[in-house]
């Protein structure tokens, strides 16, 4: 045998050895590496995805907010602009329409806490039917022999706007202020007695044990 077919004969398992395919271990060590690799760029891919997600949330609550601070800059600034611009049209001083708004905002409060506590809505009205004409009569005699008509209507309304709240309260401080019926508004009273009735009713078919 010459040394050309000794080295065939020895290149001869060296070479199946390499052309034979994976073990199995190997196998499952290659797939896993392979599931791997992929987890790891789809959680990437999902972390800048949700950043930019967030980035953009972000952008569109700081525009909201902007657009809601504006709605309620402009939900002030109308009615209290478009008062002075009254004043200032009707009464011929910008003075005015601070003074009756600060007023009339003051009234608004006094008679949603009376409102609240559960003074009758009829004990208001006539409270300022009262406080009216009360204006009505300080206008006509200022018109009259004092002011001019600008001031003497402003005069008018600032009388009617003090008037009423203090008619209201010397009226629920001379009547008083129903607590009973305050209490009812919040309190479950037929809830509470419906319980102590079943309560009641329960324990008169319990027996309460052998008889000696």
């Amino acid at each position: 045998m010459d040394d050309t077919q000794t080295a065939g004969t020895a290149e001869g398992p060296a070479s199946r050895s390499q052309d034979e395919p994976m073990g199995l271990r190997r196998q499952l060590g290659a797939v896993r590496a392979a599931v791997k690799r992929l987890l790891t760029a789809h959680i990437d891919l999902a972390k800048s995805e949700f950043s930019e997600i967030g980035e953009e949330i972000g952008k569109v609550a700081l525009l909201g907010g902007i657009a809601f601070g504006a709605l309620v800059m402009l939900a002030f600034l109308l009615p209290i602009g478009g008062l002075l611009f009254l004043a200032e049209w009707l009464l011929g001083s910008i003075g005015w329409g601070v003074l009756l708004g600060s007023l009339a905002l003051l009234d608004g409060a006094i008679v949603a806490v009376l409102l609240a506590l559960g003074v009758p809505r009829s004990g208001l009205a006539r409270d300022y039917v009262i406080a009216l004409i009360a204006a009505i009569v300080v206008t006509a005699l200022l018109l009259l022999f004092l002011t001019g008509v600008r001031v003497g209507v402003g005069l008018g309304l600032t009388v009617l706007l003090i008037a009423w709240p203090i008619l209201a309260g010397y009226g629920v401080a001379r009547r008083g202020i129903d607590t009973e019926a305050l209490k009812a508004r919040f309190y479950p009273t037929q809830t509470i007695e419906t319980t102590k009735e079943t309560i009641e009713w329960v324990r008169e078919r319990t027996p309460l044990g052998p008889k000696s």
